[in-house]
C-alpha cells in the first residue's frame, strides 16, 4: 500500500511553475552633459532588486533589497509536506498547477474525492479541495487554504469560512505539524460549509433578489438603484449607465440558465453555482488577461466570497 509520500510524489513536478529565480541589482541610468557631448552616467539603485527567472532571465518583479523571494517549487512542495502528514485520505488525489504574470505569480490545487459530499442529487459530489498560492511580486503571500470542487459541472467551490490554513511571507519555521493538524480539521469546516450548500438547495428565490445579489458582485450600482426602481432585470441590463458592465451580463446569463435547468430551478444553489461558474469558467476578453487566469480567478472567487457574506447569505437570511 502507497504512503501519503509516494501518492504525492507520483504526482509529478509542477510544470509550468518548476523554475528558480535570482536577484539582480538594479541601475539607473542618466544623461550627463559633457562639453557637447552627453555621456551616460550608471548609478547603483542600493534600494530595489529585480526578480528575475534563471531559465529565461526575464524579470518578474522589482522588490526592496530585502526581500527574499520563496520559489514556487519550494512553497508547493510545502504545502505537499503538510497535506502528506494529515490524516486525510489520499486515495485517487490529484493537483492541477497554473502560473500567470509570466510565472511571477502560481497556484497550485489537490482535489480529493475520497472526501466528498452528495448534496441530494444524483451525480451531484462535492470534494474536498486544497490550494496554495504563491508569487515573486509580493501580490499574494504564501497560502494554504480549504475548498471545493463541484464535479457535475467542474465549479471550484469557495468556502463563506475563509479558512486558510497558513498564511505567510515565506516557509522559514513553519511548524509542518501544526499545520497539518489544522488540515485535518478541515474536514469538520467543510461538513459545515456542506450544510450551508444544502441550505441553498432547499431556498426558494426571486429573479430579482438573484439579480440584486449578483448586481452587488459585479459592482453594479446603478443597475442596483434601478431595480429599487421597480425596473425588471432584463431591461436593467440594457440602460446606457449598466450596458457596459459585461460581468454583470455575463453572471445574469449563467443564473438564467442555471435557474431554468430542471436540476437546481430558482434557488440560492443555482445562483451560488451561478456565481462560481463564472468565476471559474469565465474567460476573459483583455488578450493580457488570458496569460494571467489563474491570478484572475482567485480575484474572482475573493469576490463571490465576499458576496456570499456581507450580501448573499444576510439577504437571504442562510445560516452560515
Amino acid at each position: 500500500m502507497e504512503t501519503n509520500t509516494e501518492i504525492l510524489n507520483n504526482l509529478g513536478d509542477y510544470g509550468s511553475a518548476e523554475f528558480t529565480v535570482r536577484k539582480e541589482s538594479l541601475i539607473s541610468i542618466n544623461k550627463k552633459p559633457i562639453g557637447r557631448i552627453d555621456y551616460n552616467v550608471y548609478t547603483n539603485i542600493k534600494s530595489h532588486v529585480a526578480i528575475v527567472r534563471d531559465d529565461t532571465n526575464e524579470p518578474l518583479s522589482i522588490v526592496g533589497q530585502d526581500y527574499n523571494p520563496l520559489e514556487h517549487p519550494k512553497a508547493f512542495d510545502t504545502a505537499q509536506s503538510v497535506i502528506s502528514m494529515s490524516d486525510l485520505n489520499l486515495k485517487g488525489i490529484t493537483r492541477k498547477t497554473e502560473v500567470s504574470h509570466d510565472g511571477a505569480r502560481a497556484y497550485s490545487t489537490w482535489t480529493l474525492p475520497e472526501h466528498k459530499v452528495n448534496l441530494g442529487r444524483d451525480g451531484d459530489d462535492v470534494a474536498l479541495q486544497i490550494s496554495s498560492r504563491n508569487s515573486y511580486d509580493g501580490s499574494w503571500s504564501f497560502v494554504v487554504e480549504v475548498g471545493g470542487y463541484r464535479f457535475i459541472c467542474l465549479n471550484m467551490q469557495v468556502f463563506a469560512n475563509n479558512f486558510a490554513i497558513h498564511k505567510s511571507k515565506h516557509t522559514k519555521g513553519l511548524n509542518l505539524d501544526r499545520i497539518a493538524s489544522k488540515l485535518s480539521d478541515a474536514i469538520m469546516f467543510y461538513d459545515n460549509e456542506t450544510e450551508l450548500w444544502k441550505e441553498m438547495i432547499d431556498t426558494s428565490i426571486t429573479n430579482t433578489d438573484a439579480f440584486d445579489i449578483l448586481a452587488y458582485l459585479a459592482d453594479a450600482k446603478s443597475a442596483q438603484a434601478h431595480l429599487k426602481q421597480g425596473k425588471p432585470p432584463r431591461s436593467i441590463l440594457y440602460e446606457p449607465d449598466v450596458v457596459r458592465n459585461k460581468t454583470l451580463s455575463n453572471l445574469y446569463y449563467y443564473w438564467i440558465h442555471n435557474s431554468q435547468s430542471n436540476s437546481l430551478g430558482s434557488t440560492a444553489w443555482a445562483l451560488y453555482n451561478s456565481m462560481t461558474e463564472w468565476a471559474t469558467h469565465q474567460k476573459p476578453r483583455n488578450r493580457n488577461s488570458l496569460n494571467n487566469v489563474a491570478s484572475l480567478r482567485v480575484d474572482r472567487f475573493e469576490k463571490v466570497r465576499k458576496t456570499l457574506n456581507n450580501k448573499m447569505i444576510p439577504q437571504l437570511k442562510l445560516v452560515a
